[in-house]
């Protein structure tokens, strides 16, 4: 009996007081929440990179969007900027509207080839008070020439948004003539020498400026009118190639 006392009291001293157990709970407690405050923090990082990444993406890609734009630019080509004062929110902005005609463009709206007249970019407010560049394509002509403003009751075929909610963004033109800095351009046909625009992604981000040049080139009606002129034939034969217009793939929104 005496030895049964004894097992039973030291297995009893092998057990864990009530005290024992709580503070052996508090700090299991403790660690998990360490763990999950770490790990919450990195998920936060990974996603505040992957925003970055993201944002920086879509900027770039907007912006080479423009440059390949701009080098392509023909020698017939007609453009025409207005920009108005915004009449939304309580923040005063600028918003414009660049047009381009005869500048050769394809594209996909659905399942349908369509091939655009026009097409227009612009800066439109939104409710919030940022903006978004948007491209508007014309299945017919806007400018009817190269003193007309055009006709505003034509509707746009399609319309895509480029990059949404920026704060600001603004565009000017470089007269090649007076190396002025113009806000409005429509001067009889004839291209400016650079495209400025002036973003800003956020409220309290600096401005981003970038310039396109637009290099003067031949009409290509010109050229066309000489080849037919040399070789009633046709343009085979002689060398010249003819550029393929730019494609652009969208679907219906």
């Amino acid at each position: 009996m005496k030895n049964n006392r004894c097992h039973q009291r030291r297995t009893c001293r092998r057990g864990f007081t009530l005290l024992e157990v709580v503070v052996a709970l508090g700090l299991m407690g403790m660690l998990v929440g360490m763990i999950f405050r770490v790990a919450s923090s990195s998920m936060q990082l990974s996603r505040t990179v992957v925003d970055t990444q993201s944002a920086t993406m879509e900027q770039n890609a907007f912006f080479n969007l423009l440059k390949n734009h701009f080098e392509q630019i023909p020698g017939n080509a007609v453009l025409r900027l207005v920009s108005d004062d915004s009449s939304m929110g309580a923040t005063s902005r600028t918003l414009f509207t660049l047009t381009f005609q005869n500048v050769p463009m394809s594209f996909h709206w659905g399942e349908t080839p369509m091939t655009a007249e026009a097409i227009e970019l612009a800066t439109v407010e939104q409710r919030d008070g940022f903006v978004d560049v948007i491209l508007r394509f014309y299945d017919e002509k806007i400018l009817e020439d190269s003193e007309s403003m055009g006709n505003d009751d034509i509707e746009p075929v399609a319309e895509i948004t480029l990059i949404e909610d920026l704060w600001m963004c603004d565009c000017e033109v470089v007269d090649g003539r007076t190396l002025e800095y113009l806000t409005d351009w429509d001067n009889n046909g004839q291209l400016p020498l650079q495209v400025k625009f002036y973003c800003r992604f956020q409220p309290t981000s600096d401005i981003v400026q970038q310039t396109f040049w637009v290099v003067p080139k031949q009409n290509p009606e010109v050229v066309f009118r000489q080849i037919m002129q040399q070789n009633p034939a046709g343009p085979q034969g002689t060398g010249v190639k003819v550029p393929a217009p730019e494609t652009i793939t969208i679907g219906k929104e």
